[in-house]
């Protein structure tokens, strides 16, 4: 297995479990433990672990992976949420996206849609290029490198001008009492405006991002209509969740 590979999959166990031990990461990758142990020696010098003894840990739980990293992340529950919630988005809308790998991933199974998207987001911008039957509106500003997207007064301004049909937002917390949350004050203001500006907030995030609390607030959760999540999510969550109000979609796995 080549190397950007084994990265990726380090990463991703990363990304579910927050540490991972050298002897299970050779059993699961085939190769040597001398081979784990440059691996993980790499992915320290670049940042994104903590080496322990015996393996690796995140670096911290409140700091945001890398984007490559998140997308390795539970990707098939994410397929999964993407497909439903795609399915389920009426043709002719305008729909509002954050970025995020969840949201792509719903971005990926509505290209043949009819549809008008409004998006701060690269990344997104770019998988719909190709698309004709959909129209794109992007916003200005700055470009976060760990999200790809665009923050500032600059797409505020767009996005103070635009009402949509629906919000679709990727999430890092979701709690009955703190809210929806992301890791960044800036993401975090971006995508309240998407929140006050759209007739209903579709949030799609897989079972792991339920009941937790990242550190800058985007909206009460009172303002989320509709959660897209997999099978992962406990039965007491989604009661809870349920009771409020919430619509809450279990994507077939």
């Amino acid at each position: 297995m080549i190397r950007e590979k084994r990265f990726e999959l380090i990463r991703g166990e990363l990304a579910k479990k927050g540490i991972v031990e050298g002897d299970d990461l050779a059993a699961r990758l085939q190769v040597s433990r001398a081979t784990i142990r440059r691996d993980l020696d790499q992915l320290e010098e670049e940042g994104l672990l903590i080496r322990t003894h015996g393996g690796a840990q995140v670096v911290d739980s409140l700091v945001e992976l890398p984007y490559h990293s998140k997308l390795v992340a539970y990707m098939q529950e994410k397929r999964a949420i993407g497909l439903c919630a795609s399915q389920m988005v009426p043709e002719g809308s305008v729909i509002g996206c954050t970025g995020g790998t969840t949201v792509m991933s719903v971005i990926k199974y509505m290209k043949g849609k009819t549809v008008t998207v409004v998006t701060n987001a690269i990344n997104i911008a770019m998988e719909l290029a190709s698309s004709e039957s959909t129209q794109v509106i992007v916003t200005g500003g700055a470009m976060r490198t760990r999200s790809y997207e665009l923050v500032g007064h600059i797409a505020d301004r767009t996005l103070d001008e635009l009402y949509m049909d629906i919000a679709l937002l990727g999430i890092d917390g979701l709690d009955l009492v703190r809210g929806i949350s992301t890791y960044t004050m800036q993401e975090a203001h971006t995508a309240s405006l998407y929140v006050n500006h759209a007739e209903r907030v579709w949030v799609v995030a897989d079972h792991t991002k339920v009941g937790k609390i990242a550190p800058a607030l985007i909206a009460p959760i009172m303002k989320v209509h509709r959660l897209f999540t997999d099978p992962g999510l406990s039965p007491e969550l989604r009661s809870e969740l349920e009771a409020i109000g919430m619509e809450v979609v279990i994507a077939e796995m």
